[in-house]
């Protein structure tokens, strides 16, 4: 039994209540929009359930009637600058508007468009409201008369959204691949259109300032333009899917947007020449297709298919404070062999370099790949960094200015599993799915030795020896081969079970031994010499994704798909430590030169760095702290378990991926969630006494 408080501490961003503030539920259907009043105390929604629903920001009740559209789903809402009157775009062509000070009388209706309305805005006056649809027109109306004034119909295609400059003079409308601005007061074009190259337009929006100009786009990505001059000013990556919405916040200094792969992102304007923009506020379980920001720039309201709006917490002290990491699986981390960086590869497509001392990345993600990179490399001096991708492409980048070395190295089809830079650092060798094994000269880029080396199946994974004169490499064949690099001759293979795949191979660092790790969840020694199995490791649930040696030989360590680090002795292949924490699936570890740490990097995007000599005490049974028991059990349905497995704490399914724990000594992860016990915290086998314990301190 434990009494005392338990503090919880968020860093970066989180989605379980320090960034999600409030859950609005009631609606029937898709929710399509929102949209904040001017003063930011009500929230509108509108949804496919044919309502629009407002509701007190402060205490998640309605604040009005509810407001229907006999049975024609809203698709788009805006609120009247000064809040009296609502617009609501629906399914079949109308526009609907209310008066909100009257909100039951019967509203009136705007016919027109042919299709949907996708977009809806009102002119900074409020005397005005712009349409967009479907039928490849925007249309503007004298809202009071109920007239059409103007028509703008040289659209391409559907127009998905529309927007009115601050000063009522421009308007924006996102069609195909281009942005197209108009005057508002006459529907001519305001010269060509912005270009958004492969990207179809599907939000727009001007900055309260009037000075910019921001569209999200089908291909993932953001751009922003000059609005005076109409030069683009940059483009903004970090979402994964389509953006359906984004919004500046009142101040001009933040963007936030909402996308098709279920997140809201808030970017810092400042930065975005650095790169160092995007941040995670929170996801939904479904996509995200409305975004709004409070006047006060404190709150992100957002509209989702899962029929909810949820509004974040966007403070922004908190929200400044990005930790940098990966927002997919981690396939690869690699260490230098300083110590001095952390270099780790994503299915998000880019490449994290860190200080090993701070944490902090030395420059923001690497990006370039166009697919997800599999495995990543440091040189022997720590100057090069090879990234590996299933783009078919090998990239060679500047450890110290993060900057891309030469043109991709190409040659594999069907995308590179693995990449391996010599000890002299003269060679890079990768290997792929086309069952070869290229070579390459480091400093022509050109083909070294006998290359290619050819396999018999798919190659998942390849290590030099120490003296750099040979090359071993395991896949999904029958055997782990053993290559002389300037002959290709095949000298040695080490039959493997059959039906098992290689997906981890590593040299001790005498080179007298061979380290692999498959789909038979065993990890196994060779002995380079004879290709007798020497030690098997025998602990992991599932495949074993990674394993390799300390750096002295005497330590080795595991990683698993069932999501759990092991330590082993290297010579008995007695298991030493179990180290629970990540969400999902191990997919690489890599020991600290000075082996006092081990790094480890998941398909929960997290990596983790643990401190060998805690986590050895932890296994051992010196430790009696509850909390410890995170990282040497891992949680059962939730629950921190004690010694005896009895339940401590529930920890809810959002913290889970990021708890951190002692043996933990760092998290690298878009958002971090630290428990510590408070001053008074009992523990024990004896329910009285801890009572007890309890009534003497208080």
């Amino acid at each position: 039994m434990c009494t005392g408080l338990v503090s919880v501490s968020t860093l970066g961003s989180d989605n379980h209540g320090g960034r999600l503030a409030m859950t609005l539920t009631g609606h029937e259907g898709h929710v399509t929009s929102v949209a904040y009043f001017r003063d930011g105390r009500l929230l509108a929604s509108g949804s496919e359930d044919s309502t629009v629903r407002i509701w007190d920001t402060q205490t998640g009740e309605e604040a009005m009637p509810l407001l229907q559209t006999s049975e024609d789903p809203v698709l788009s809402i805006a609120v009247a600058p000064n809040c009296q009157s609502l617009a609501a775009g629906t399914k079949t062509g109308a526009v609907w508007i209310w008066n909100l000070t009257a909100p039951l009388q019967s509203p009136q209706q705007l016919l027109g468009h042919s299709k949907r309305v996708l977009s809806v805005a009102y002119s900074p006056n409020g005397l005005m409201l712009a349409s967009a649809s479907g039928d490849r027109s925007v249309r503007l109306w004298a809202i009071e008369a109920g007239q059409q004034l103007s028509a703008m119909k040289d659209h391409p295609g559907e127009v998905c959204a529309v927007a009115m400059s601050p000063d009522g003079v421009l308007l924006a409308s996102g069609s195909s691949e281009a942005v197209w601005l108009w005057y508002c007061d006459t529907g001519k074009p305001a010269g060509v259109p912005l270009p958004c190259q492969n990207g179809w337009v599907l939000s727009v929006c001007f900055s309260l300032d009037n000075t910019k100009l921001a569209a999200g786009l089908s291909d993932s990505s953001i751009r922003l333009w000059d609005v005076a001059t109409r030069i683009p000013i940059t483009v903004l990556h970090g979402h994964t899917d389509p953006i359906w919405s984004v919004q500046f916040s009142f101040d001009g200094d933040f963007l936030v947007s909402g996308s098709e792969d279920k997140t809201v992102r808030l970017w810092d304007l400042h930065h975005a020449d650095s790169g160092e923009t995007s941040f995670l506020l929170g996801s939904n379980s479904r996509i995200v297709v409305s975004v709004s920001f409070s006047p006060d720039g404190l709150y992100v309201a957002s509209a989702s298919h899962d029929g909810t709006v949820l509004i974040w917490d966007a403070g922004r002290t908190q929200a400044v404070q990005a930790l940098h990491g990966h927002s997919e699986d981690v396939h690869s981390v690699a260490v230098s062999s300083d110590g001095g960086l952390i270099v780790s590869g994503s299915d998000d497509r880019s490449v994290g370099v860190r200080d090993a001392q701070t944490w902090k990345p030395k420059f923001p993600l690497l990006k370039g790949h166009t697919d997800c990179v599999y495995a990543v490399a440091i040189s022997q001096d720590g100057r090069l960094i090879a990234s590996a991708s299933l783009d078919d492409t090998v990239r060679l980048w500047d450890a110290q200015t993060g900057e891309l070395v030469g043109e991709p190295l190409q040659g594999h089809a069907g995308g590179f599993h693995a990449v391996a830079f010599s000890p002299d650092m003269q060679l890079l060798a990768s290997g792929s799915n086309n069952m070869t094994i290229l070579i390459w000269d480091v400093s022509t880029r050109l083909s070294a030795g006998a290359s290619p080396l050819s396999s018999d199946a798919i190659v998942y994974a390849i290590s030099f020896s120490p003296d750099g004169r040979l090359i071993a490499a395991g896949g999904g064949g029958l055997s782990i081969d053993l290559w002389q690099i300037q002959t290709g001759q095949r000298i040695h293979q080490f039959p493997t079970d059959r039906g098992h795949t290689i997906l981890s191979i590593a040299f001790s660092s005498t080179g007298m031994h061979i380290l692999s790790g498959g789909s038979d969840k065993v990890g196994h020694v060779w002995d380079v010499r004879t290709g007798e199995q020497s030690v098997d490791l025998k602990g992991h649930t599932a495949s074993l994704h990674s394993a390799v040696f300390s750096s002295d030989g005497l330590l080795i360590g595991t990683g698993s798909d069932d999501g759990i680090v092991h330590l082993w002795d290297a010579a008995t292949g007695a298991q030493l430590a179990s180290l629970h924490g990540h969400g999902s699936n191990v997919r690489s570890v890599a020991f600290m030169p000075d082996g006092q740490s081990i790094v480890s990097g998941s398909a929960d995007s997290t990596i983790r760095v643990w401190n060998i000599a805690a986590a050895r005490a932890q296994s051992s049974g010196n430790s009696h702290d509850p909390v410890r028991a995170i990282s040497s059990k891992g949680l059962r349905d939730g629950w921190v378990l004690g010694q005896s497995d009895e339940l401590i704490l529930w920890v809810p399914a959002d913290y889970r991926v990021y708890l951190n724990s002692p043996e933990c000594t760092t998290l690298i992860a878009e958002r971090q969630v630290t428990i510590k016990p408070g001053l008074i915290w009992h523990h024990g086998d004896d329910w009285a006494d801890c009572w007890r314990a309890e009534s003497l301190t208080t």
